[in-house]
């Protein structure tokens, strides 16, 4: 996993380190992303879909590198042992605005399916939590990615 994660920056970004951050921030929008997929232990293509089509929306990577950048942190969802190592990057980076529309992203993946199981609602909770969203923008962002999924469907 290491391996391939460093590959991956190494192939993309090495040669462009003023961009570190914001890089790194794409990779752990990824992995929290897929660990809300994940959460139901139900791999579903639509949240897969969904978690592509949110990063597409939200970084300008190629196709391969999207690719990549998804194995990379599927890889190292598999490997993680609590949230924090994702969140930290997160806190540092977002202002509370972005902390919420993370959050909004997050429902949209759990919402994807067409039903939010109560393991994609706990690891949203509990991701919000560690990135200080309090508990009305929370309701709010899941208000407003129940509506978005709506209007998209």
């Amino acid at each position: 996993m290491i391996r391939r994660l460093t590959q991956f920056f190494e192939a993309h970004f090495v040669e462009q380190p003023q961009q570190d951050d914001q890089h790194g921030i794409e990779f752990t929008t990824a992995a929290l992303l897929i660990e809300v997929s994940r959460s139901d232990n139900d791999k579903d293509d639509q949240e897969q879909a969904s978690i592509i089509g949110i990063l597409t929306s939200l970084f300008n990577f190629s196709s391969e590198e999207l690719t990549t950048l998804m194995a990379a942190a599927e890889d190292a969802v598999d490997d993680a042992h609590d949230l924090h190592q994702f969140t930290r990057l997160v806190n540092e980076t977002y202002d509370y605005d972005g902390r919420k529309r993370l959050v909004v992203a997050l429902w949209q993946v759990a919402f994807a399916d067409g039903r939010v199981d109560k393991f994609e609602e706990h690891i949203i909770r509990r991701i919000a939590g560690l990135l200080h969203i309090d508990n009305g923008d929370f309701t709010e962002a899941r208000h407003i990615a129940r509506q978005s999924m709506q209007v998209g469907r």
